[in-house]
């Protein structure tokens, strides 16, 4: 190659060295391969790309496998030289094992390609070689990289293997059929924004608004339309898009909370919006009947609107089964049809009326004073409700709605990223013009009401009175006839085709999308699969939705039984305008944050502008209607809640996770130059657990103290060198198991260290700013007897390493030690159980159920004598009487290695620290002023709801008797202070007093050991007992103190001892074995000295 740096140290050996193919490398006519199109071109067919006249020869091992044989000379464009490896292996002339062996000996670096940035099912596959590949010349094994790659490129040389034959590819492209942005985006949107409204809605809002105050309501609906049109150009290309249009746009920006949620509001408002023009359909064809026929099904009204809608909507459902290729060459030819009818409109009304019959139904041609009389609003009573500005606007709206026609079959478009842009934005201003002009048409034509009697026409006494007073006589004008415009039109029959067709064609786009939407929504698992997921299921080999299909027609057909225009589209205004917020509101937000990714190719959107359109379509909404308004945002905020309870496993990269990442790192920053203050201290813990399904009582116990209100890391140390894909592997089962406990913390691994360098090395570098560790918890070291010295030294330096680094430092002790990693199965077997145990309860409850009550009923039994409530079951801390959806996180079925379930006495030991506790105490030994640490943990041990029965018991000493009172009032002084509740208060003067003669032999027998000659010498002088000889015989008194006082208390506290400096290591442990031997759960704990608690307020 000619770049060194894409070259490894294999290369070089084979530099001067001419390479001769062998047949069995490049190929041989007696062996077949399966040829498959061209999917990843990894050296390329082209002239710049390497040749394989630049590789190295195949190596010894594989010309000793394979027979050798020159191959005949090839001409320049069939020649080794100038093809690809990756077109030798299509062609048939290279086996996949050549192939593997040639990536083994050149550079495995690839050069940059489209392929490697492909995303799949929400994971890159990618054949780009991974770093460890690129820094490992010649692996023993192939690299996954390399097995994707021959994957891909088809490595089966058999005849049996399936192939990819020209009809089948021929078949796929017809079924796989896409559109340009004119047929896929200009002409659905034109088609839907052109319809119930503006042949049968249009005239009534110039009747009741005027054409000045008309023209204003085309113009506010056309800047919310066209600057949401923008915000959505901006977002749609930023980046391909998939199907599902405005919901995919939205989800992948806003994340799946508000995307679900608007998702399926979309898709309801869809449904809403091919009920409506359903529904101006069967009005339409209800009054052609009536005009031309005087038919009458039942009763010539509402039910007839029903019947007819109906039929519609079970033919537009039949028509949807047939796929989009049909739906929109059918809108091909309704649009031809609109066109014609408009234009016959617009040349009725050049010509004027033909008769007096028509003059006296209000149609008088062009006329200045008409048009300068209906430019002012006259509102008036409508289905028993007086109209105004808001009520007429939320009628007019759905005309507008019909933008995201084209984006919601994004998956049908041949490119979305520009189709979507050129044909929404040039579809809203062909159509708000056509609005426009069709309102000052029927402005300058038609009066506002007439009688439609031609004889009172000839009098004159029409024109005299306009507005006659008992308006009941008056049936036709802007006012009272919805067909106005086929009145107005040439060819009156024309004009109702031309509603047929745009009321039909409207009605067809809407249903179309909303199978489409669901399908996607159902495919990204946001929702129960008895909610949604069910709907996603395809049929056939187009795998059409069926469910999803039927579904959509029930609830179309369900608005359309309402048969009533104007309630419809308040309805669809309201949930229209929630998604137009939502998308305007999503693209400032991703303006605002400007995550690295945000490099939209169209630049004409202003985030300010998007904001403000947002803002005014949530006050529209509320105008429109405030009980609406309420129940739309209601239901927008449960599809959120429930997609944010189950937390999908989804990473769509959306904005909200950029900001949630800015305001982190900002408050870091800003906290940074915040100097510290006692009423503001949290404890902040790393806690010592290795991986934390090893010791999982030590990270409950750790989180008990930070649960919502502090930083808690799990830290685990490794003596070995980890590589990249083994110390990933250790935090994915950490996190695995802080995710599945319900916990919330981080995990850090420190390899190629012992245990108090590590730990030195985490407190020096974990955290960020003040967001770091200031207390040291690890477990107690139950071994310290057995032990070899170095592991109890190591052990003891990090307790001077959290000393020396000027943080607190707590040990946790369990008589029955912490360590489970002989008794729990791996965290990845503890999933699986569980995941089986839950299927279990799905199909057979019954027995789920007994099953639990009877494995957990012993459990439940240790703790239950002092509860009123004895039989109360608990599971893992929560009674059996609540369980909720919140156990069902929480709980885990801890097993033995074997699958297993743990005896009583094991599971108790594995889960203390989270069930209930019975009523009794906590004692806190607060021996040496620390600065309030060890008084403050267990008050926060003591708020959490398990613990919240136990009380506080204060133990603290006195110098003498003499000052044993002073001493417990100027505490409880101090206590009170400090806003502690507490049960009792002890004060103890005769600490100092000598320990029994039985105390003193069990201690002597504890340290027998470590007093003989080993090969360095004793662990424990007798100089050294003698040296510290007054502290050896105070724990010993404060052992005696304990087991009369605390033996059967829930948890214990004390000040931890400093260790000495020196080669004490072994005395010191003694003293901690003094304290904590046969006692309850017991913690030591010393903070750094400085205060955590304080009465200032």
């Amino acid at each position: 190659m000619d770049n060194p740096a894409f070259e490894n140290s294999v290369e070089s050996h084979y530099t001067n060295e001419k390479w001769q193919p062998t047949s069995d490398a490049l190929g041989s006519n007696k062996s077949r391969f399966r040829k498959l199109p061209s999917k990843i071109n990894v050296m390329g067919p082209t002239e710049d790309s390497p040749t394989l006249h630049e590789m190295p020869p195949l190596s010894p091992i594989m010309e000793s496998d394979q027979e050798i044989k020159q191959t005949p000379v090839l001409s320049k464009r069939n020649s080794l030289e100038y093809l690809g490896a990756s077109v030798l292996i299509q062609k048939g002339r290279a086996s996949a094992a050549s192939f593997r062996q040639l990536m083994r000996n050149v550079s495995r670096d690839v050069i940059p390609s489209i392929d490697n940035y492909r995303i799949s099912y929400q994971k890159q596959t990618s054949i780009r070689p991974s770093l460890q590949d690129l820094c490992n010349p010649l692996p023993s094994q192939p690299s996954v990289n390399e097995e994707i790659m021959i994957q891909d490129f088809g490595e089966t040389p058999t005849e049996s293997g399936p192939k990819i034959t020209e009809e089948t590819v021929k078949e796929t492209k017809k079924e796989d059929v896409k559109f340009g942005w004119i047929e896929g985006v200009l002409i659905r949107n034109m088609m839907s924004i052109w319809g119930v409204m503006l042949f049968l809605r249009l005239s009534w809002v110039v009747g009741q608004a005027g054409l000045g105050e008309t023209l204003v309501i085309i113009g506010i609906s056309t800047f919310i339309t066209l600057v949401t049109a923008l915000s959505m150009s901006a977002i749609s290309t930023n980046g391909e898009i998939g199907g599902g249009g405005t919901y995919f746009v939205m989800s992948r920006v806003l994340g799946p909370e508000f995307g679900g949620s608007i998702g399926v509001i979309f898709t309801i408002a869809n449904a809403m919006d091919s009920s409506l023009n359903a529904v101006g359909f069967a009005q339409t064809v209800q009054d052609m009947m009536k005009e031309y026929g005087g038919l009458i099904i039942l009763d010539g009204g509402d039910n007839n609107i029903r019947i007819i809608g109906t039929l519609t909507m079970l033919f537009i459902c039949t028509l949807c089964g047939l796929g989009s290729y049909y739906e929109t060459k059918m809108k091909n030819i309704m649009l031809l049809i609109m066109m014609i009818s408009l234009s016959n409109f617009v040349a009725g009304s050049i010509m004027g009326p033909s008769d007096d019959l028509e003059k006296a139904k209000g149609f008088t041609g062009y006329s200045v004073n008409l048009m300068s009389e209906n430019w002012k609003p006259a509102y008036s009573i409508t289905d028993g409700h007086l109209q105004n500005f808001v009520s007429v606007f939320s009628v007019y709206f759905p005309a507008s709605i019909g933008i995201l026609t084209g984006a919601n079959v994004s998956g049908d478009l041949k490119n979305p990223n520009s189709a979507i842009p050129k044909g929404t934005i040039l579809a809203i201003i062909i159509c708000s013009s056509v609005y426009a002009g069709v309102a000052i048409i029927c402005a300058a034509t038609m009066t506002r009401e007439a009688t439609g009697v031609v004889i009172e026409f000839s009098n004159m006494t029409y024109l005299e009175n306009v507005f006659l007073a008992n308006s009941t006589e008056n049936h036709f004008g802007l006012y009272h006839d919805y067909q106005a415009m086929s009145l107005i039109s040439a060819f009156a029959p024309l004009n109702y085709l031309g509603c047929i067709s745009a009321t039909f064609s409207s009605a067809l786009s809407e249903f179309v999308s909303c199978p489409e939407l669901l399908k996607v929504i159902a495919a990204d698992n946001l929702y129960p699969y008895w909610m949604v997921g069910f709907l996603g299921i395809g049929y056939g080999k187009s795998k059409q939705p069926v469910n999803a299909i039927a579904f959509t027609f029930l609830l179309s057909l369900a608005f359309v039984l309402i048969a009533k225009l104007d309630t419809i589209a308040l309805l669809i205004s309201d949930f229209f305008l929630a998604t137009f917020a939502l998308i305007n509101f999503s693209t400032f937000h991703v303006s605002l944050i400007k995550p690295i990714g945000w490099r939209p190719t169209f630049k004409y959107y202003n985030k300010w502008l998007s904001l403000l359109t947002g803002i005014l379509s949530i006050a529209s909404m509320i105008l429109m209607s405030l009980p609406l308004a309420i129940i739309t945002i209601a239901i927008i905020l449960f599809f959120y809640l429930l997609v944010l309870y189950r937390k999908p496993e989804v990473n769509w990269g959306s904005s909200t996770q950029a900001q949630t990442y800015r305001a982190a790192l900002n408050s870091i920053q800003q906290l940074v130059h915040i100097e510290e203050h006692v009423k503001n201290y949290r404890p902040q813990i790393l806690v010592l657990t290795g991986l934390p399904t090893t010791r999982p009582a030590l990270v409950d116990f750790a989180y008990l103290i930070c649960k919502n209100n502090s930083l808690m890391i799990s830290a685990n140390i490794v003596q070995e060198r980890l590589t990249f894909e083994k110390r990933s592997k250790l935090q994915q089962k950490a996190y695995k198991y802080l995710r599945f406990a319900n916990i919330k913390g981080f995990c850090s691994v420190a390899d190629n260290s012992n245990l108090h360098t590590g730990v030195a090395s985490m407190l020096g570098l974990t955290g960020l700013g003040k967001v770091k560790p200031n207390i040291l918890m690890m477990g107690y070291k139950n071994d310290w007897l057995t032990c070899d010295g170095k592991s109890l030294d190591d052990y003891v330096l990090t307790i001077h390493t959290g000393f020396e680094m000027n943080v607190a430092v707590a040990i946790l002790r369990l008589q029955e030690g912490l360590d489970c990693t002989e008794i729990l199965a791996d965290i990845d077997d503890l999933m699986k159980s569980k995941s089986s145990e839950d299927n279990s309860t799905i199909t057979n409850p019954t027995r789920s159920n007994i099953m639990t009550t009877s494995s957990l009923e012993t459990i439940a039994e240790s703790e239950s004598t002092d509860q009123v409530e004895g039989s109360q079951k608990v599971e893992f801390g929560i009674p059996q009487d609540k369980k909720s959806k919140k156990m069902k996180k929480q709980a885990i079925s801890f097993r033995d290695p074997d699958g297993n379930e743990l005896p009583k006495s094991l599971m108790n030991r594995v889960i203390f620290f989270q069930k209930k506790q019975k009523k009794d105490t906590i004692d806190v030994w607060w021996l040496s002023d620390d600065g309030g640490l060890t008084l403050l943990l267990p008050v926060i041990i003591n708020s959490r709801s398990n613990w919240s029965e136990t009380k506080l018991r204060i133990f603290c000493t006195a110098s003498g008797v003499q000052e044993l009172e002073d001493e417990k009032k100027g505490m409880a002084v101090l206590l009170s202070k400090f806003r502690i509740d507490y049960s009792d208060l002890v004060v103890i003067s005769y600490v100092n007093a000598e320990p029994k003669n039985k105390t003193k032999l069990w201690f002597d027998g504890q340290i027998r050991s470590f007093l003989h000659q080993g090969e360095s010498g004793p662990r424990i002088k007798e100089e050294d007992l003698e040296l510290f000889q007054y502290k050896t015989n105070r724990y010993l008194r404060l052992r005696e103190l304990l087991l009369s006082h605390s033996s059967d208390s829930n948890l214990v506290v004390m000040t931890l001892p400093i260790p000495p400096k020196g080669d004490f290591n072994a005395l010191y442990t003694a003293w901690l074995e003094a304290l904590t031997a046969n006692m309850p759960p017991f913690m030591l704990v010393r903070g750094n000295q400085t205060s955590v608690l304080t009465f200032y307020s």
